[in-house]
Order: structure tokens, then C-alpha cells, then sequence
């Protein structure tokens, strides 16, 4: 056992080498002014560290030391420390939590999408989109040809760094511009961006066999228009300012938006007031008619959307078709008819004909300034300027010639009950109908996309149109 005098000593040499380290300088400071500046060091924040290049650093951002992995000491991670995470160096840079949308868009901005639990229908109607159009001149003479137009843009209210959705590049192509159908107009839609002011830039993408409108330097006052009878005037966005809008509210040449909704609600109404006027002339009630073919418009748009959802194969689901609204309405005005609405069977297949092929004659036309159901481009005089809201050009009117066959077999049908009266009418309305909707089939093959059918579907159409034709007139004259 050692003594406890060498135990005495080899303690003193302990406390000796102990001291003499603490009177050491750290730094040219003695041992005291060390710990003072450690002390201050901990209660002061901690320096500005410099990052790798490529990395910036937010506001709010928390900077953990590499190890530490957002862990309080002898606790449960950080909860400022949460978040996705940008690694270089000997730091760590860690985001707050946040909504994406939020940490894009700058302050007074409302995000790009809608919120997440708002339909998706009534979101697509409600996102801001960007539209723009390139004009350009196809030539007179050659073959049809396609056209890729390249649209790029930045918004110009950017505060700080541009996000991804602050710009965008998108290219549309079209195909079937035939030559002497100008000026084209070739618009595009972009989604998916950040809501504000855009300067936008377009321009063709590769060779290209036609050139842009108006022609470089010529004032826009100047500028050509779109072929009589629309006076659709070119605005150049090659180099141009556009705002974000609601698809209801963005400007494309030759669409007058509304028009369609409009034009259909008149149609709706003219077509109940020829109704109720034609059976008050014949001291008919009018009540429980109108009320019917209430029923059958609604029977009509339910029958228009099935009948084009069937049309798509269930590929689209967005569109509507007037022979679905043809068949859906007349199986509910068939059916009332025969079982009694208050008026004779002939009376009120009179009056409920001549209503819904007056209604068509006016809303038809909405589909034209709407730009759905186009024609094919043409070069033929007859031709009008029109666009399917992405190509805009001189194209076949199918759907002002259909609103004109509506309305002759309408006019038609009309001056039968006014000579004749509504007794005796019925097997004239049934004919109008047949007459309008075989009429209909030469029309179509003018149409730009016809809608996908069964393969026979056009020609059983028009069997059971040839048909129901026939039947009504030999009806008709046997009266």
C-alpha cells in the first residue's frame, strides 16, 4: 500500500499540472478571458455562415449544425427544423413547414390552382390560365400544312427569385391550314402558372412556309382584318403584354364569350313563349303543357350528354350533343302527348315541335361564337372566319347552316298550325323533326372533328329520319 505521503504528492502534482493549463492563453487571452469570451460567445447569435454556391437562404430558414440533424439536446426533434432540406457544406438548411403554393407566390398574389377541395370541374373553371395567339399569313395557293408555334414567357411582377411557375415555354402545333383561308390565328392556353402580368414572345419553331401578321413595322391601325363578314382584328403577340384570367374571361379571336349560354337560355325561352302563344290561339290550356316540356328540356340536356359521352367512348366528358337533346326531348314529348297533358295528342306535338326547332335556330348560334362543333377550314368564298379556340381561320359554318336548317323546318312547321291549326299538326311536327335531323347528316361530314360514332351509327340515323318521314306525310295525307 503506498504511504500517505506519496499519495499527498501525487495529488499536489495533479492540481499543479491542472492550473497550469488554465493559466495557458487560448488565442493571445489569458485562461479567465477565455471563459468570459466563451460565456459571451454562447449568449450571442450565432454568425451569418456562408453557403456553397447554389444554395440561397430564405427567410425563416433554421440552420442546424451537420450532426445535429434538428435534435434538441436530450429532447425530441425541433419542430423549427422540420422540412424538406438543401445539404452543402458543413450546414444543413432547413425550410419551415409551409404550403407550396404559399412559399411560390409573392405576397398579395392568390396561388395559381384552386384549393384542394373544390371539385375538380369547378377548379378548372376557376384556375387563372394565360392566353395568347400568334397571326399568320398561309399564303394563297399550295396544300394544307401544319404549323408549330413556339410561346414562351415570364411574369413581370416578380418579387425576389422567379419560382418555376414565374415562366413557361410551350409549343402548339396545328395541322390542316390550307392556303387563301387567312389570316390564321393560332391561340394557346397555359395552365398551371402563377397569376399576374406576363410579356409573352411568339414565334414559329423551325421552318416555316407562311408569314406572321401583321407584317414587321406595319402599324397595327393598319393591320388586316379577318375576312367579311367578322371583322376580327390582328393583334400581334410576338413580343406582347397579356394578363391571366378565368377561361370564361380570356380573349380569343373570333370567340364572343357568353354567347353560347345566352343564346340558349333566349332559345329556351323563345321556344316556351311560341308554345304557350300557339295553344292560347287555340284555346288550349297552357299550364300542364309548358310544364311538360320543361320536363322534356331537362330530358333534352340529359339526353345531349349521355349521347356524347357514348359519341367519346368515355374518353371526354365536357361536351354536348343537340341529336342527344333531340332524342331525349322528343321521347318526353311523345310520351306526354299519349298520355295527356291537357291538350290533344296533334295539338301539343304542334306546338312542342315548332317550339324546340325555333329554340334550336337561335341557340345554334352560340356554338359558332363559342368555337365548339367548327367547320373545316376552307378556301371557298362562302366560308366564314371562325375558331375552335385554337385554330382561327376561314372554315365551312356548320353550325350556322344547321341553326338554318332548324329554322326553315321550323318556319314550316309554324305556317301549317297557323293555317291549318294545332288538331291537325301532329304528323306535320313529326315530320319537321325527321326532315331537321335528316338535313343534319349531310351537314356533318363539314365539321372539322366529327364526333366518334358507332360505324353504322349515321346510316341508322338516317334510316329511322327517311322513315319517320315518310310515315308522317302518308299520315298527313290520309287526313
Amino acid at each position: 500500500m503506498p504511504s500517505r505521503a506519496k499519495r499527498k504528492k501525487a495529488s499536489q502534482r495533479a492540481a499543479a499540472s491542472q492550473a497550469a493549463a488554465r493559466s495557458q492563453p487560448v488565442g493571445g487571452v489569458p485562461g479567465a478571458q477565455a471563459s468570459r469570451g466563451a460565456t459571451a460567445q454562447r449568449d450571442a447569435p450565432a454568425p451569418e455562415q456562408k453557403l456553397p454556391p447554389g444554395l440561397t437562404r430564405q427567410p425563416g430558414q433554421v440552420q442546424v449544425p451537420a450532426g445535429d440533424h434538428g435534435l434538441a439536446p436530450g429532447g425530441p426533434p425541433s419542430r423549427s427544423a422540420a422540412g424538406p432540406r438543401a445539404t452543402g457544406g458543413s450546414a444543413t438548411q432547413v425550410q419551415p413547414r409551409s404550403d407550396p403554393a404559399a412559399r411560390r407566390t409573392p405576397a398579395g398574389q392568390a396561388p395559381a390552382s384552386p384549393p384542394d377541395d373544390m371539385p375538380s370541374w369547378a377548379g378548372k373553371a376557376l384556375q387563372e390560365v394565360l392566353a395568347c395567339t400568334y397571326w399568320l399569313d398561309p399564303g394563297g395557293h399550295g396544300e394544307p400544312f401544319s404549323a408549330t408555334i413556339r410561346f414562351s414567357g415570364h411574369r413581370t411582377s416578380v418579387a425576389g427569385k422567379p419560382q418555376p411557375a414565374d415562366t413557361f415555354r410551350q409549343e402548339e402545333t396545328v395541322s390542316g391550314i390550307v392556303p387563301g383561308s387567312g389570316p390564321v390565328a393560332i391561340s394557346a392556353e397555359v395552365r398551371g402558372l402563377n397569376p399576374g402580368e406576363w410579356a409573352v414572345t411568339a414565334r414559329p419553331a423551325g421552318r416555316a412556309p407562311y408569314q406572321p401578321l401583321p407584317p414587321p413595322g406595319q402599324d397595327q391601325d393598319g393591320a388586316r382584318k379577318a375576312p367579311w363578314p367578322r371583322r376580327v382584328p390582328v393583334r400581334d403577340v410576338a413580343a406582347t403584354t397579356v394578363h391571366t384570367a378565368i377561361p370564361a374571361f380570356t380573349k380569343v379571336p373570333g370567340i364572343v364569350r357568353f354567347a353560347y349560354a345566352g343564346l340558349i337560355a333566349l332559345g329556351v325561352l323563345a321556344g316556351l313563349g311560341v308554345e304557350a302563344l300557339l295553344l292560347k290561339h287555340d284555346h288550349y290550356a297552357v299550364r300542364g303543357p309548358l310544364l311538360f316540356s320543361l320536363a322534356a328540356i331537362a330530358a333534352g340536356v340529359a339526353g345531349a350528354k349521355v349521347w356524347y359521352i357514348a359519341e367519346q367512348r368515355g374518353r371526354k366528358y365536357d361536351g354536348w350533343c343537340i341529336q342527344g337533346f333531340i332524342a331525349g326531348a322528343a321521347v318526353v314529348v311523345v310520351a306526354a302527348a299519349l298520355a295527356g297533358v291537357g291538350a290533344p295528342p296533334g295539338a301539343y306535338l304542334g306546338a312542342a315541335a315548332t317550339a324546340i326547332l325555333l329554340g334550336m335556330a337561335i341557340g345554334r348560334p352560340g356554338c359558332f361564337w363559342a368555337g365548339c362543333c367548327a367547320g373545316r377550314p376552307t378556301a371557298a368564298r362562302w366560308g366564314i372566319w371562325s375558331s375552335d379556340r385554337r385554330l382561327g381561320c376561314r372554315r365551312y359554318p356548320a353550325q350556322l347552316l344547321e341553326a338554318l336548317a332548324a329554322l326553315v323546318f321550323g318556319l314550316g312547321v309554324l305556317s301549317f298550325v297557323l293555317l291549318a291549326g294545332l288538331a291537325r299538326s301532329g304528323p306535320v311536327a313529326v315530320a319537321g323533326l325527321a326532315a331537321y335531323t335528316l338535313g343534319r347528316q349531310f351537314i356533318l361530314p363539314l365539321r372539322a372533328e366529327p364526333p366518334r360514332r358507332w360505324r353504322h351509327g349515321r346510316q341508322a340515323t338516317t334510316a329511322a329520319a327517311v322513315i319517320a318521314l315518310l310515315a308522317s306525310i302518308i299520315v298527313a295525307c290520309l287526313r
